[in-house]
């Protein structure tokens, strides 16, 4: 699988990294969400995550998961229809492929 050939990083202070991680399964919990999740990838196809990827939440036009990196810190993940992925990471894990199929 390795990393998608339309991969964006995208650096945010760690606070608001745990922010959107928080949000991300809060509303990954919500009714109706498994349903949307399954509504996007009818219509815009896989997003290719890991089995590693979880709390997968539709956001408008964009599939958001959060996935594990190769030290075990999770990130942010948003897929959009096009099939770019846009990572949200701290500097520190900026340099690090997170989305591999090994990790």
């Amino acid at each position: 699988m390795g990393e998608p050939r339309q991969l964006q990083i995208e650096i945010l202070d760690w606070p608001a990294i745990e922010d959107l991680i928080g949000k991300m399964r809060n509303v990954a919990e919500q009714p109706g969400a498994a349903e949307r999740v399954e509504e996007w990838r009818a219509e815009h196809g896989t997003e290719h995550a890991t089995p590693q990827a979880r709390s997968f939440v539709v956001v408008g036009s964009t599939l958001m998961f959060l996935h594990p990196c190769p030290d075990g810190v999770v990130l942010p993940f948003a897929a959009y229809p096009g099939g770019a992925v846009k990572v949200y990471t701290d500097p520190e894990h900026a340099g690090l492929s997170f989305y591999r199929a090994d990790a």
